[in-house]
């Protein structure tokens, strides 16, 4: 009997001596105890017991072998004798020893000595000699090994070998196997004995489809109605002489050898010879007769690495070499030579084993199977060359083909049609029959789906049993199986070698596995095992996605993807189910990032390569590419709901004009509010109807310009309370300390409240910034503001952890900390100093002051690796000007730095505005340095996005969906809007040029000049250099040289007569100087871009509590009005400039901001007035179906649109109710402001948001950040108008 072991940490020795273990026999005997492994008869629930009484006898001798079994256990686990490293007794001869690397050591652990028939049998340890440099040919080389020095010990005419995990279940196993062996017809056909293996302890339901009950049931009676069942590798009783090679031919007169024949085959040792001699002619020889002992030497020689060279053993006799798959390969050996092998299925049954559970030891058994399976096929002993050159039966090779299929060949086709219906959906295109002949396919689906069923309810399994092994065949053949096709291309073409990996074996701790809840979950390890599953399944998952929003090109050549694709895409997913939920899991059950990685990597290489073929190879035929692209697609869905929820509007509108019986002056009233919702439905319809998404490609940029380009960053802050200088400072931090040269970066900071504090701080700022700009590009920080850095959950690190980092990063938090302190104790004491560089600020009050620009800090010798310029500007204020706001502040920056440094691009950003991604400046010129974005790309808008939001955004003004979708609908069209922050803008195009102009420059006369942009000479030379396209900066080292110039552009009367505000900068006449700015570069006929880089390039904090939320929703509906009532109308853009119809949409839609409001009010005084008066608005009869169908669609498809973007419901109920409040509470109150200063009774007010730190990185932790709180809000008076509004807000 051999048993083998090759790890004992894969294969814990316990399992082991459970397999061998004889200290108990004649207790097993005594009480004829049926399953005599002592793991499993003294398991918490043995299935096999004693049919004795319960004697007391019993008792004690069951007791005394449990304890004798918990210490043989306890010693095994302790494992006394490795931590002690014992070199001397028995132990001395592993001393020295590796794994790899050691001699032969043979040694009789119990010897029979006198053959008694009552006694103990024969236990023997071998471990055969390995070297580094020799081949040891894994199992099969062992049990050749085996087979020698049993040879050479006991001769035993039949050998047992069994895994060290296979138990015994049916102590008359031995017996079973002779019936067949020793039959007079089995003598002379039968090679071997197989027992099927069957386990215990299994999992319910087979989890990972490893159980193989219906396999073993029918595959195995199948193929013993042929020449007989395939060597399993273990549980099987083999005859000696057919081990030796001995054909049926020669069984009844024996195979006579030769000794020159002998010692070819079998080698040098005479011993060996002898015993093979009379085993082959069946004699009974023991060379030395009771004492094994004797023997080991010689045992010694035929066990050692060198003994085979030159020999038979592994080509013609013994376990042959050439498969990881040996029993296999072994068993096929033998039916080539004409010999049958039988299946004996014993009741109860033989041997019973452990089923490996977890994916990674289930994925790589089978994958080891795969290979060895594969190995055969392409090699001298493939099943077909023994049909044809040997005497392997017809029926008997097409076995051995099911099953080399089954593991090693099939998977490559399921793979490539799992692909192939990715390509096809991808494509728009069919394989599936697209006509009557698609039921061909169902029927084979159904039909072998209820087959499948039915053999498994039949044999007692349940459904859930059913679908585990349907869908772990997916599995096992798309991971293991697709990889061992992989590793044996590798083999064959000499690039590497394949691997025997070990099963790990684990001793289940009861013999129910059952109650284990995590027994049956899939794991996943680091294995590119997996690699394949993971891919198919993002895969499908990408192309369901871009099926649902009819992404697919129309190509004229094909006729579309069908329902079958699209059902066996599902079909697949459903059975990928254990690694979708991989994706998600914790620990050992979720799939590496570093698998996940890898496999989007493939996934997007597989659709790009179907998808974008062509378009790769036309652009490999040219010599550049370009910077961005703009990806067009469809959101069906969105599409067919949006049109319904039209269409049902129209009807409403024409069930009101039908219904003339109805006439009444409600039915009126709501017919007006009805046809301006339904117009406002269609603005919103057309300007998401055809989005667009840009995908900027920053690598490139550096090999398209010869030199980086200038960029100016614009910061703007008002008020020192209401927008804290610990705020502008972080995010001045962070524009300081972005991934772009710094003597190309310039950063001008507008304090517009004439602010000590703000001055003081940026000051402290700047020496903070010399050790944290460069502290944060050695380590490659990604977010770049100290205090979202620094703070409690810092959503982003660096990967470093090494002790120099570690104290950095402390130096840095006490400067941080000190920087924080500073700031709040200044704050605190209020103080106004009047020396230094505080002597300007004495005498100054906030609207009252003169001009003041202040270099902070300068990069004098445009070092790069220094700190970008930092300069801070207050304009000139006084009582009786107009200042025009935020729109009036952006044009003294732009003035001032276009005297200083006039780079040709401005970024503006407000002062809550921090840099999440340092690599926005690149992306930005991807559009903007583009050969086609340079001619027709005005500025690149970043959308405003937020952290530490408020979890389920109470207060509606996160725009998640809003940002989503109407942000790609713009880009479809001409644009997105100018948001105010965030925004890159062309220097040259906020001076007045025009699309047409570009080529050619704009060269305009001294007295434009003048007329436009005033009377400095300076700042003329600048603009004229800026429309021209050159650089310029009048003073190229010394910033502070045009000081004097800058302060006269920033003073209040420079704008007076000119263009600014009307016809260049920033334009006046609105609170929403961003969107009317924006709305005049687009009718000059240019274009804008979204960029949303990955991460996003900047976050802000969205404002908490009811009166911010509403002041700033006012502002924007104030601001809007104010532009739908001047000529700077929309309509009168498209009707006389050059703003598309669509893009006039888009505008329109958002001005409805303030016009709907008044609607919305309407509607809701007018459900009032039906109910007081007794009367009706909605339909009474059927007609009450269609705002019953408008309010169930919409609010149905907002949720759908909710939930698939990962939100929840009530994040969509509170969006839903704020989309209610917002516009009867701020939207109505900006309609009255409005209303009141058309009529010149009232002037609108610019009302400050209030900005506010938050405490920590996540405010969902605060249980009252959500709550709405109340109060009375008085809108400041502007400019020493008195007249006041009062506003009652949230």
């Amino acid at each position: 009997m051999f048993v083998t072991t090759a790890d004992p940490v894969l294969e814990p020795p316990i399992i082991t001596v459970n397999t061998v273990v004889s200290f108990w026999v004649p207790f097993c005997k005594k009480y004829n105890v049926q399953v005599r492994a002592p793991l499993r008869y003294f398991s918490g629930k043995p299935e096999g017991s004693t049919d004795s009484n319960n004697t007391p006898e019993f008792k004690q001798e069951w007791l005394q072998m449990k304890d004798m079994y918990d210490n043989l256990r306890q010693k095994i686990e302790l494992d006394e004798f490795q931590k002690s490293n014992p070199c001397h007794g028995e132990f001395d001869i592993f001393s020295n020893t590796e794994k790899t690397n050691h001699p032969t050591i043979i040694q009789v652990i119990w010897e029979n000595k006198e053959c008694l028939a009552d006694g103990l049998p024969h236990l023997i340890y071998i471990s055969r000699e390995k070297k580094p440099k020799q081949s040891h040919h894994f199992k099969a080389g062992a049990m050749n090994v085996l087979t020698r020095v049993s040879g050479l010990m006991t001769n035993a005419p039949f050998i047992l070998n069994v895994d060290c995990d296979m138990i015994v279940n049916n102590p008359k196993v031995v017996l079973h196997a002779l019936c067949i062996l020793l039959d007079s017809k089995g003598e002379k056909e039968v090679a071997f004995a197989q027992f099927p293996q069957q386990f215990y302890a299994t999992l319910k339901d087979d989890p990972f489809g490893n159980q193989m009950a219906i396999l073993i049931k029918y595959l195995t009676a199948g193929i013993a109605g042929l020449q007989g069942p395939f060597y399993g590798g273990t549980n099987c009783f083999h005859r000696r002489k057919v081990i030796y090679g001995l054909f049926p031919d020669s069984m009844e007169k024996g195979n006579r050898l030769s000794k020159d024949e002998l010692e070819q085959k079998f080698g040098d040792s005479k011993e060996i010879m002898k015993t093979v001699h009379d085993a082959l002619e069946g004699k009974t020889y023991l060379p030395n007769h009771t004492n094994i002992s004797m023997a080991i030497d010689i045992a010694a020689q035929v066990a050692s690495c060198g003994y085979e060279h030159g020999t038979g053993w592994g080509k013609y006799v013994g376990w042959i070499y050439g498969s990881i798959a040996e029993d296999k390969l072994l068993g096929l050996t033998i039916h080539e030579k004409g010999w049958r092998s039988e299946l004996c299925t014993p009741s109860p049954i033989a041997f019973t084993g452990f089923a490996p559970g977890g994916g990674p030891i289930a994925m790589a058994q089978q994958k080891r199977w795969a290979i060895g399976l594969l190995e055969i096929f392409f090699s001298k002993h493939c099943p077909i060359f023994g049909t044809i050159f040997h005497k392997l039966t017809l029926r008997q090779c097409l076995a051995y083909m099911w099953i080399i299929n089954y593991w090693g060949l099939k998977p490559l086709f399921e793979l490539c049609y799992a692909c192939l219906l990715s390509y096809c959906i991808i494509t728009n295109s069919n394989f599936l029959p697209m006509d009557l002949g698609i039921c061909i396919s169902i029927a084979f689906f159904v039909s072998y789906k209820i087959y499948t069923i039915s053999e498994y309810l039949s044999a007692g399994l349940s459904y859930r049993a059913w679908w585990n092994n349907q869908r772990m065949s997916r599995i096992t053949r798309m991971n293991a199986g697709f990889c061992a096709f992989v590793c044996i291309l590798l083999k064959l073409l000499r690039i590497s070698d394949t691997v025997f990996d070990i099963t790990k074996k684990d001793v289940p701790v009861r013999d129910d596995a059952e109650d284990d809840k995590d027994a049956g979950r899939f794991t996943f390890d680091e294995s590119l095992v997996f690699l394949s599953g993971t891919t198919i399944l993002l895969l499908q998952l990408t192309i369901m996605f871009i099926k649902l929003l009819g992404l697919q090109p129309l190509m004229p050549t094909h006729n579309g993807s069908g329902v079958g694709e699209i059902f066996c895409s599902i079909y697949l997913i459903i059975c990928l189910w254990p690694f979708f939920r991989g994706l998600f899991e914790k620990g050992k059950y979720r799939i590496p990032f570093s698998l996940v990685s890898k496999s989007i990597i493939l996934t997007w290489c597989f659709i790009h390569l179907a998808l974008l073929a062509p378009w790769l190879i036309s652009m490999a035929n040219q010599n550049s590419f370009p910077l961005y692209e703009k990806h067009r697609y469809k959101y069906t869905y969105k599409r067919v709901t949006e049109s319904l929820l039209l269409i049902l509007l129209l009807l409403l509108l024409g069930y009101r004009v039908i219904s003339v019986n109805n006439y009444s002056f409600p039915w009126f009233v709501a017919f007006v509010c009805e046809s301006w919702f339904t117009l406002s439905w269609f603005f919103t319809l057309s300007t998401q109807w055809s989005p667009a998404l840009i995908k900027t490609y920053p690598e490139r940029l550096l090999q398209s310009v010869q030199e980086l380009p200038r960029v100016d960053m614009f910061v703007t802050t008002a008020d020192p309370v209401l927008e804290p200088p610990i705020i502008t400072v972080n995010t001045v931090l962070s524009l300081l300390a972005l991934d772009y040269p710094p003597h190309k970066l310039a950063c001008y900071v507008s304090d517009d409240g004439c602010s000590t504090l703000t001055f003081y701080a940026l000051q402290e700022a700047s020496k903070f910034a010399k050790f944290w700009v460069p502290f944060c590009k050695k380590h490659n920080v990604q977010v770049r503001t100290p205090f979202r850095y620094f703070s409690a959950k810092p959503e982003v690190s660096t990967a470093s952890n090494t002790p120099e980092f570690k104290h950095e990063w402390l130096q840095m938090k006490n400067m941080y900390d000190d920087l924080s302190q500073k700031i709040e104790l200044e704050a605190s004491q209020k103080s106004n100093p009047s020396h230094g560089n505080f002597a300007v600020f004495s005498n100054t009050e906030r609207t009252n002051h003169p001009s003041i620009i202040k270099v902070i800090w300068e990069n004098k010798e445009d070092l790069e690796d220094g700190l970008p310029h930092l300069i801070y500007i207050s304009r000139e204020k006084r009582p009786k000007h107009s200042h025009h706001f935020k729109a009036g502040a952006m044009n003294v920056l732009t003035r001032v730095s276009g005297l200083i440094t006039n780079a040709p691009f401005m970024l503006n950003v407000d002062c809550d505005m921090i840099v999440n991604n340092p690599k926005i400046v690149h992306h930005a010129l991807c559009i903007l340095l583009d050969p086609k974005g340079q001619k027709e790309v005005a500025f690149a808008q970043f959308p405003q996005q937020f952290y530490a939001t408020l979890k389920d955004d109470p207060f509606g003004n996160q725009m998640t969906i809003l940002i989503k979708y109407l942000a790609a609908g713009l880009a479809g069209l001409q644009g997105p809007f100018y948001a105010g922050t965030n925004c890159f803008h062309r220097r040259k195009v906020i001076y007045g040029l025009s699309p047409d102009h570009v080529h050619k420059g704009n060269s305009i006369s001294e007295k434009d000049l003048k007329q436009k942009f005033g009377a400095s000479k300076e700042l003329m030379k600048s603009v004229a250099c800026a429309l021209e396209g050159r650089t310029y900066s009048p003073n190229a080292v010394n910033i502070a040289n045009v000081i004097e110039a800058a302060s006269q552009v920033a003073g209040c009367g420079y704008e007076y007569g000119t263009g600014w505000g009307k016809q260049v900068g920033w334009i006046y006449g609105s609170l929403t100087e961003d969107v009317l700015t924006g709305l005049t570069i687009h009718e000059r006929g240019w274009r804008s871009e979204i960029c949303t880089p990955n991460p996003i390039a900047f976050t802000g904090f969205a404002p908490g509590g009811g009166p911010t939320t509403m002041a700033q929703q006012k502002r924007w509906a104030t601001g809007m009005l104010e532009i739908f009532v001047s000529k700077h109308c929309p309509i009168f853009g498209t009707l006389f400039h050059k703003l598309t119809l669509r893009q006039c949409i888009a505008y329109m839609w958002i001005h409805n901001w303030g016009l709907l409001p008044a609607f919305e009010v309407c509607y809701a005084c007018l459900l009032a007035h039906c109910i007081i008066t007794n009367s009706n608005l909605l339909p009474q009869d059927l007609g009450m179906c269609i705002p019953v169908a408008i309010l169930v669609i919409y609010k149905v498809y907002t949720v759908s649109v909710y939930l698939a973007e990962g939100l929840s419901i009530k994040a969509w109920w509170n969006n839903q109710r704020m989309s209610r409040i917002t516009p009867m509470n701020a939207g109505f109150c900006a309609f009255l402001s409005v209303l009141l200063k058309t009529l010149g009774m009232s002037e609108t007010v610019f009302d400050i948001t209030k900005k506010d730190l938050p405490p920590t990185n996540d405010v969902g932790d605060d249980k009252d950040g959500g709550s709405n709180n109340y109060q009375v809000i008085r809108n400041a008076t502007s400019g020493g108008n008195s007249k006041q509004e009062r506003v009652w807000n949230w």
